[in-house]
């Protein structure tokens, strides 16, 4: 018996000490927020017992609508707005009503139209085709066996964000009830939907767990603005005023008196929201009967004429009749009633910026100056220590605009600025002067503005245009060295036309030209070249021996190499010789152009040409300008000194040399002759002979050659 009431304690014990683990931890998830960080608004909330509604709304008992046909049935519920699964009503989700008996109606989007598009008395009314009138939204305490409970006149709690919006989202916060401050109050945590009606401790994940089949009316107080904007407190950016909902069943919104958001039927979670600066209310998804089909992000028009500025009230009737799950998110950046600061030019009476501050009735608020660039504050409210009333007051701050005078710097073709500017800043009456500065690359054209003054309240800017300087350079140029033979540089400015012109050098030949001679000036440097070829200039000297005479007897030559043989008595140192030379001087090139023979006079030889310049053993004879491919011959005469013997080899040697010139090549600027002269005898005449001028021959051919090698190794 011991052993066994044991057992019972330690049972006991142990669900004792579960409960209260399970307690606490559902207290531990149950973290309020803080009191600062919420905005109250005022709400009705009613639980509503979803049998004993339906039942009253039918005209007949829970157990006589179920003895009844499925056609009888459905044929009740059509005519009723009903809670939770009923015959043709939200069952599964389907959207308020089967299209007939067993036929759903195939949409998730909402169905328009269920309520009246305007309240009476404040009351929402559902259409005249549905029975049940107002009752979903009472307005207080009610005795109705249909309410299990009605919280009338509570705060509702929205979040306020950063940013200057208010939001209430069920995946991360809840709510509960305060009784003794008939307030809302909201925790941290979700609880796998919205239930108003449930506790922290309450496990909603379980779906018996869930106090469902409620409704609740929240009113939202706020400012419409001029321009249907509000100012972002995090970016300091004017932004559109909006209200977002999304949630389940039917939701309508309505400013005023006017319904704006119509969210109405069974439904899943729905997006839908109004955009007050646009007048535009968007939808997410909306049944269309007519179809049995969806229209998906529907956009319409919210008023008729864009909301009046000043206060208004926005009121969202909120239902969750389907009878699974109810999730709620809202935001927006409405601004309730509170203390308005306007920030005024005092010139214009332009409103620059407008700031509300809202919060419970009797709470302080302070309004204060604010930095508005480009205005200087000139009047302050005399008061600005406020206490909330249901009135919104007023308060003005009076700036004055700056004055700016602002100098720029820009290049007058491009119309970009090319200096940093300048700004004098004032007001009204002072004096100012601006100035042209020595920009680098550019010279100063013109300006625009009055450069000096007065300031006059408004901003001016002076502009100071500049053109950019570029220099051209022409370049003549040697196409084979890649030397200039000539330049040319001139200053220009951007966008002014250029022409360039051909040179005529001595020397030389144009040969190519610059693509285009005329250009137009940009900021680059431009260069021009032109390419010449220099005019090739060549001699060419040829010598052969033409005739001689011995003892004034004839002997006719012909070619580089000759042999006289003289008769014995003639072959003496006594005998005289002439030998006579026929020169050739050749221009086989492109210029004209002269030169100088220079003939190498034999030793024991002398010229006997008069015209002749003779220095020591050279004769130079000057050969005027030669036409391109003409030929001069010349003859040079030379005689036998006395006393020399006449029996030798005479080697004769010829140069040309250009006057000026260089020549292209020197190769063909020498020739040789050799004339050999023996006497006519026996053995000599037949055997030595021969060889001798066949070696003179080949003497003469080798130092051609090495004369070439030479010229070639000088060169």
């Amino acid at each position: 018996m011991k052993k066994k009431i044991k057992i019972l304690i330690i049972a006991f014990l142990f669900i004792t000490s579960m409960t209260f683990y399970s307690k606490s931890m559902a207290s531990n998830n149950c973290k309020p927020i803080d009191e600062n960080n919420i905005k109250y608004v005022n709400a009705t909330f009613a639980k509503i017992n979803r049998e004993e509604y339906n039942a009253s709304q039918r005209g007949i008992s829970t157990d006589e609508y179920y003895s009844l046909s499925k056609e009888e049935r459905y044929n009740i519920d059509s005519k009723s707005m009903l809670m939770a699964s009923t015959e043709g009503k939200c069952s599964g989700g389907i959207q308020n009503g089967y299209l007939s008996v067993d036929q759903y109606g195939g949409s998730d989007g909402v169905i328009q139209g269920l309520a009246e598009n305007r309240l009476v008395n404040g009351n929402l009314n559902i259409v005249n085709k549905f029975t049940n009138g107002t009752s979903f939204f009472p307005k207080s305490n009610t005795n109705s066996k249909i309410y299990d409970e009605v919280l009338s006149n509570w705060k509702f709690p929205f979040i306020k964000e950063n940013n200057g919006y208010y939001s209430f989202n069920s995946d991360k916060f809840h709510v509960y009830k305060d009784y003794n401050t008939k307030t809302f109050k909201m925790h941290e945590g979700e609880r796998s939907g919205f239930y108003p009606f449930n506790d922290c401790n309450d496990d909603t994940s379980i779906l018996e767990n869930r106090n469902l089949g409620f409704t609740g009316r929240i009113e939202i107080p706020f400012i419409m603005t001029r321009d249907g904007k509000v100012k972002n407190t995090q970016t300091n950016e004017y932004e559109d005023m909006v209200f977002n909902f999304s949630g389940d069943d039917d939701v309508w919104v309505f400013v005023d008196d006017k319904l704006v958001l119509d969210l109405g039927g069974c439904h899943i979670k729905i997006q839908g929201n109004i955009n007050f600066a646009k007048n535009e209310v968007y939808y997410e998804s909306v049944y269309d009967k007519s179809t049995n089909s969806m229209k998906k992000d529907v956009i319409e028009k919210a008023f008729d004429n864009k909301l009046e500025q000043g206060q208004h009230t926005l009121t969202l009737f909120y239902m969750e009749r389907a009878g699974g799950e109810s999730n709620l998110f809202v935001t927006f950046n409405l601004q309730s009633n509170g203390v308005q600061a306007n920030y005024i030019d005092i010139n214009t009476n332009e409103k620059l910026d407008t700031e509300s501050k809202s919060g419970p009735i009797g709470e302080k608020v302070t309004t204060e100056a604010k930095q508005i660039e480009g205005y200087t504050l000139v009047k302050k409210p005399d008061v600005e220590e406020f206490i909330l009333s249901e009135n919104l007051q007023v308060v003005n701050y009076y700036y004055s605009k700056n004055t700016n005078i602002k100098a720029k710097y820009v290049d007058e073709v491009t119309n970009k600025e090319i200096a940093q500017s300048e700004t004098i800043k004032g007001i009204y009456g002072d004096k100012y002067t601006t100035n042209k500065k020595e920009i680098e690359n550019y010279d100063f054209t013109k300006v625009e503005g009055e450069p000096s003054g007065t300031m006059k309240g408004e901003d001016k800017t002076i502009i100071y245009y500049y053109r950019h300087k570029s220099k051209i350079t022409v370049n003549y140029i040697d196409e084979e060295t890649g030397e200039k033979i000539d330049i040319v540089n001139k200053n220009v400015h951007e966008e002014d036309e250029f022409s360039a012109e051909e040179r005529q050098y001595e020397d030389y030949k144009l040969t190519k030209k610059p693509d285009s001679q005329t250009v137009t000036v940009k900021k680059e440097d431009i260069t021009l070249n032109y390419y010449y070829k220099r005019l090739r200039f060549n001699l060419q000297i040829e010598m052969n021996l033409e005739k001689a005479y011995v003892n004034g007897n004839y002997y006719g030559l012909n070619g580089k190499i000759g042999k006289i043989e003289t008769e014995i008595r003639d072959a003496n140192a006594n005998s005289t010789l002439q030998i006579h030379y026929k020169i050739k001087v050749t221009n086989n090139e492109e210029r004209i152009g002269s030169g100088y023979i220079s003939f190498i006079i034999p030793e024991g030889f002398s010229v006997l040409n008069e015209d002749w310049e003779i220095n020591e053993n050279i004769a130079k004879y000057k050969v005027p300008d030669l036409n391109i491919g003409e030929t001069r011959e010349y003859e040079i005469i030379i005689k036998k000194n006395e006393g020399v013997d006449i029996a030798q080899n005479v080697k004769a040697y010829v140069r040309i040399d250009s006057e000026k010139l260089e020549e292209t090549t020197l190769e063909d600027n020498e020739d040789m002759n050799e004339l050999g002269i023996m006497p006519r005898t026996g053995v000599l005449s037949i055997n030595v002979v021969p060889i001798i001028l066949i070696l003179s021959a080949i003497a003469v051919l080798v130092f051609i050659k090495l004369k070439k090698n030479n010229n070639r190794k000088e060169k």
